[in-house]
């Protein structure tokens, strides 16, 4: 396919191949929003290809200016970053000379034979110990370099190679190698957290901020603002003190903390820390600091963000939490435009948020109270022909579906839950993925349904059956398993239990036949009563943006993060069922593309008979009730000394050649029986 120059606005934009009407469109609002130093927010759903249209875009953009800005690129993860610097590699042939940084974690950089065994904290605590006793030599070579010694990062793999072969070290060779980068990959909480936003000042000046896969950027501004005074650390800042002229002044301080415990949230504890703790009396502990004491470090920064608070004028924005379980005084952001309105201040040029579902937007772009010249809710590439969306209101028994708190557990309820999936798991081919609001609701109806024993054995007659694990190992385990039995010879497809929020909902890419179906069972609202969302609700009532919008507008954006799973690419296909009667008054929420063709169907019958002819209409038979024959040890033995091949019960839809290779089956099975009747005659 031959790479063309479209128009966008005033730019010539060159792109690899004839772009979609919806990546133009979304072209379109990035220049714009560039063009007047604006911000954006952009939804873009996956599959149209919108991280190749942000980055020709950017990169055709950016020498039309008298002085090109540093773009630098956020996600999430460090495999999303290693696959945008492989898309920019890509892209070499049309934008030459580009030259790129990645930021990473020591985990993801470090060389050092011991550093790098050392993980977290421990890990950063051990890297300065080297550095600074001159042990390490990576560190030692990289300071002798006059310029980096890899010239650009193709992923983080090349780029570690590339260091080991000059043996020097990739972490800090990244962040030299940042300061004369056109682009910059990074984690989010370089831009997000208060401490390495000021760290990276330089690097943020003038430059153009994109957060890509953004929908949970408000959680990762607030945690980069949030910060936490564990009760070990204030009594080692005591003990580090002990028989000092500071002793005294700091056993008041951490006597004064100490009453704030046990005492839920506190939003009154600045007022009292105002009248009992100054700026001179962390001087004073900072001056008494002889031996660089790490809980005394601790406690002194404590105090520092908190006077930092007040001095901002920001306590509104705060509230103090003690948190039982990790015996840590919390100071907790509600504010995420905090985090913003700083990079702002670093006289940051545009900042676009974007990411494939962060609808609903309204309530989103209050919190972050930005200015935004460019809202996009952007269509799919898809034809309408490909995504059956519908809204299921009651179950194959005629019983209301409603995964609320008070009915998750009733039996009626989940008796016919079970039994609508098992008849939508006989029309769905493949793969289906199942997303319960939380681990305990999808717990209890997983436990339901094994103790009822047919609704579990009928699910299991029709696909093999996994369910999402909380352990990343085991996770990962049964991943595989999902996605090899949905593409394995056999007819029957898999189902793969999961939940909204989870690991597979935030980011896993399964496309096609590893995901033909998603379902939603279920809202996923937040417990209400939990002290940080009873304190976020509490809080935007008083800045007049609405604690209830907020708190729905979350859930349905991780319902649609979850849907996100589905139609994954141009060519791809499948359905979307909202098994819960509350979504049918709450379509607006849904992405745009979505919204528009959702279809709310009161009567299970229909919806079983849409879905079915949905497949047919992609020419695939459904997966009818595999048939099982009781096989005695030596049948067994044979199955597993050969491929099997699973025949399943014919229905009118299937083909003549099915037909005849289950006659095939058939023939084979009884030749095999009666070859074992004689063997055992013998």
């Amino acid at each position: 396919m031959e790479s063309v120059t479209v128009q966008v606005e005033d730019v010539p934009v060159k792109f690899p191949f004839k772009p979609y009407p919806c990546q133009v469109k979304y072209m379109s609002a990035v220049i714009r929003a560039l063009n007047c130093s604006g911000n954006a927010i952009l939804e873009s759903p996956t599959g149209t290809g919108k991280t190749l249209a942000m980055l020709c875009s950017l990169l055709s953009w950016r020498p039309s200016q008298e002085n090109p800005p540093k773009i630098l690129f956020a996600s999430r993860t460090h495999s999303q970053l290693s696959q945008v610097a492989q898309e920019i590699s890509s892209l070499a042939p049309l934008y030459p000379g580009i030259c790129v940084s990645l930021l990473a974690s020591r985990e993801q950089y470090c060389l050092h034979p011991t550093v790098s065994t050392y993980h977290n904290v421990s890990q950063s605590s051990a890297c300065r110990s080297a550095v600074s006793s001159s042990s390490c030599t990576h560190y030692t070579n990289y300071k002798k370099f006059s310029k980096p010694p890899v010239d650009t990062v193709r992923d983080i793999e090349d780029f570690v190679a590339g260091c080991a072969a000059h043996k020097t070290c990739p972490y800090y060779s990244a962040q030299f190698l940042a300061q004369s980068a056109d682009v910059v990959l990074l984690p989010y909480n370089y831009l997000t957290d208060r401490n390495l936003q000021h760290r990276f000042k330089s690097l943020i000046n003038d430059s153009i901020i994109v957060f890509d896969e953004a929908h949970n950027i408000t959680k990762f501004c607030e945690n980069g603002y949030t910060f936490a005074l564990p009760a070990s650390e204030m009594n080692g800042a005591l003990d580090a003190l002990e028989g000092s002229e500071a002793a005294e002044k700091c056993q008041q301080i951490c006597g004064f903390l100490e009453e704030f415990y046990d005492h839920g949230y506190q939003s009154s504890f600045f007022q009292f820390f105002e009248s009992f703790v100054s700026f001179d009396d962390v001087k004073y502990l900072r001056g008494a600091d002889n031996d660089n004491n790490q809980g005394l470090n601790e406690l002194i920064t404590f105090l520092e963000n908190i006077l930092d608070i007040i001095d901002s004028k920001t306590t509104d924005s705060y509230n103090l939490l003690y948190e039982s379980e990790t015996q840590s005084l919390v100071c907790v952001c509600l504010d995420p435009s905090i985090s913003l309105k700083t990079l702002k201040k670093f006289t940051t040029r545009s900042l676009i948020i974007t990411s494939g579902t962060i609808s609903p937007l309204s309530s989103l772009i209050k919190e972050l109270d930005t200015e935004f010249t460019e809202v996009l809710r952007n269509d799919h590439v898809i034809k309408p022909c490909q995504a059956l969306v519908q809204v299921v209101t009651r179950g194959s028994d005629g019983e209301t579906l409603q995964s609320s708190f008070k009915n998750r557990s009733s039996e009626t309820y989940l008796r016919s839950l079970g039994n609508s999936l098992i008849n939508y798991f006989r029309v769905i081919p493949a793969g289906v993925l199942v997303f319960f609001p939380s681990y305990t609701a999808m717990d209890i109806a997983v436990g339901f349904w094994r103790e009822e024993g047919n609704i579990w054995s009928s699910m299991q007659q029709i696909k093999s059956l996994h369910v999402e694990a909380r352990n990343k190992e085991y996770f990962h385990r049964s991943l595989k398993r999902y996605e090899y039995d949905c593409t394995s010879a056999t007819p029957r497809g898999a189902v793969l239990f999961a939940v909204c929020r989870g690991k597979l909902a935030e980011g896993v890419d399964l496309k096609e036949e590893k995901s033909r179906g998603v379902i939603i069972v279920g809202i996923p609202y937040t417990y209400m009563n939990d002290p940080l969302v009873a304190m976020k609700m509490e809080y935007l009532d008083r800045r007049k943006i609405g604690g209830k919008a907020w708190y729905q507008h979350t859930a349905f954006r991780a319902v649609n993060q979850a849907l996100g799973r589905a139609i994954r690419h141009q060519h791809d296909y499948g359905v979307m069922l909202l098994l819960d009667e509350r979504f049918a008054d709450n379509t607006d929420m849904l992405p745009a593309w979505i919204s528009q063709s959702v279809e709310v169907v009161p009567q299970f019958g229909s919806s079983i008979k849409t879905t079915a002819q949905f497949f047919k209409f992609h020419n695939i038979s459904p997966p009818a009730d595999t048939y099982y024959s009781r096989f005695t040890k030596g049948e067994q033995g044979l199955r597993q000394g050969i491929k099997w091949m699973e025949f399943p019960v014919l229905t009118s839809s299937y083909t003549v050649l099915k037909t005849v290779l289950g006659l095939l089956y058939t023939v084979c099975i009884t030749f095999v029986r009666g070859l074992m009747f004689l063997m055992r005659s013998r």
